[in-house]
């Protein structure tokens, strides 16, 4: 998604993410491993340098959530780059896909000292104690909720839900920190920040929903042309003026001012919830260089 010269920097740091920031580096201290969600469908923007540097050498994990929202040809590009860097990853559908097999198979490997530590005093494996971490809405608490196979956090479709680190038992065998979604203090590059608004990440009053919509729609139109058709019957939309889109998008769904006209501000939130729902098919926004 390329970046406009009119686009400026964007600063979102609500203070509630300084004082969770501050604690984490205490936290990795007495964590096993760390597991980082990501969207799958931005996985380089939806993660935060400050946490990879807080967490140091520490045991690290990476889940690249929503992937039944994302691309999965990208997926499978996003997980080949992310392995030859020699990164644990994986990727699933946190709503429906059971999980904890897979994370487990991966953990494993990661806390060998751990476990020859425990063989060497004569101890049973301990719980395993992973700290779940991410910016917001990449499904840190539906993660959590899956591994648990029942709902034991609050999660939603919006950032900021979970607001304070918590500790999650799952029995004999994990022990889990929840913990709140922590962005970068500054988004140099305003196209990151606008991948993030579209997913959800960064609440909707900080990016017009008017920008967010146009932003979108040029990067459609040069990487997935025919995604419109299915929802507004709009086939290759790749040298269609993006306001004309607009109108046809709100005369399709009913999305009409006074008089009956066409509202493309109405048309734009529309748009934008359809996206982030996946109601536009499977999408990506950043493919591996």
């Amino acid at each position: 998604m390329a970046e406009s010269g009119q686009q400026k920097n964007v600063h979102y740091f609500p203070g509630h993410m300084k004082k969770a920031q501050d604690s984490l580096a205490d936290f990795f201290k007495v964590v096993d491993v760390v597991v980082e969600v990501a969207d799958a469908r931005a996985p380089l923007s939806t993660r935060n340098p400050t946490l990879l540097s807080l967490m140091g050498n520490k045991p690290h994990l990476l889940l690249l959530s929503k992937s039944d929202k994302a691309d999965p040809e990208m997926t499978a590009l996003w997980l080949n780059h992310f392995k030859r860097q020699g990164q644990s990853v994986l990727a699933g559908d946190l709503k429906k896909e059971k999980l904890m097999n897979a994370i487990a198979s991966l953990c494993e490997p990661l806390v060998q000292t751990k476990r020859g530590k425990e063989a060497r005093l004569g101890m049973k494996k301990q719980p395993l104690r992973l700290s779940i971490v991410g910016i917001p809405n990449v499904g840190k608490s539906t993660l959590i909720n899956n591994l648990a196979g029942r709902v034991l956090v609050k999660a939603a479709n919006t950032p900021g839900v979970t607001r304070a680190e918590q500790w999650v038992n799952l029995g004999n065998s994990y022990l889990l920190l929840d913990t709140p979604g922590i962005l970068p203090m500054n988004y140099p590059n305003a196209a990151e920040a606008v991948r993030l608004a579209l997913l959800g990440s960064i609440k909707e009053e900080v990016l017009p929903n008017d920008d967010l919509a146009i932003a979108l729609l040029a990067y459609l139109k040069e990487n997935y042309p025919n995604c419109l058709a299915a929802r507004y019957g709009l086939k290759d939309i790749a040298l269609m003026d993006s306001e004309v889109i607009l109108s046809s998008i709100a005369s399709s769904r009913g999305y009409l001012g006074q008089g009956g006209h066409p509202d493309n501000s109405k048309a734009s939130l529309g748009f934008l919830k359809d996206f982030q729902d996946g109601a536009l098919g499977r999408l990506s926004l950043e493919r591996p260089s």
